[in-house]
């Protein structure tokens, strides 16, 4: 399994970077938004996921860990594969898209690229099942913290910045962010806190 390059441009396509790593070229997919920071002749370090399918070897590369979090989360949902991965997360950010998630935003998620109604839909209820699991809050797993027993402000503000962490923000922005929206509103659950970060962080 190749998990990361670090090499050179040798040439930018239309889909896709050839990364030169001591003499070897390899293809990688990547998001338009991250191919058009590249250039040839550039140095590179690029976070991989490697798929191997009947019709051959394909990697696909990000600047970020957390973009290439986003890209595994998206083609474990059903009918989204790496191409319309790839087209999704060149339409949005993983923050923005996090926040349509959580907040049910079909018609914002209809206008990614590629994005119907009935995948607007399985973008909600599979990824807001699969951000949870990646990250495992207490309140997940005990159960939530609905309107019958909040969580204690202390576990919020810690479940809150652990989520935010596992989006790809710094510890230190989410801590402030988190600071400030429990400080507006202490009796907040995990969901609705998380959510209102979000909304701040994309503005």
């Amino acid at each position: 399994m190749i998990s990361f390059l670090r090499g050179s441009v040798f040439a930018v396509g239309g889909s896709y970077v050839d990364v030169d790593v001591q003499g070897v070229g390899y293809r990688v997919h990547m998001t338009q938004t991250a191919l058009s920071q590249l250039k040839a002749g550039q140095a590179v370090f690029l976070y991989t996921h490697q798929s191997v399918r009947e019709d051959g070897v394909y990697l696909y590369g990000f600047p970020s860990e957390a973009d290439r979090l986003w890209f595994e989360l998206l083609i474990g949902v059903s009918g989204i594969g790496p191409k319309g991965a790839l087209q999704i997360l060149s339409g949005t950010s993983g923050e923005a898209l996090a926040e349509a998630v959580y907040a049910e935003d079909v018609v914002a998620l209809c206008q990614l690229p590629g994005v119907g109604k009935k995948t607007a839909q399985r973008l909600i209820v599979e990824l807001r099942d699969k951000l949870a699991a990646s990250r495992q809050p207490s309140w997940i797993r005990s159960g939530g913290a609905g309107t019958t027993g909040r969580a204690p402000v202390g576990t919020v503000q810690n479940d809150v910045i652990e989520a935010l962490v596992a989006l790809g923000y710094n510890e230190r922005q989410a801590s402030e962010e988190v600071r400030v929206v429990l400080s507006e509103s202490p009796s907040l659950g995990v969901e609705d806190a998380l959510r209102l970060c979000l909304q701040r962080l994309s503005r």
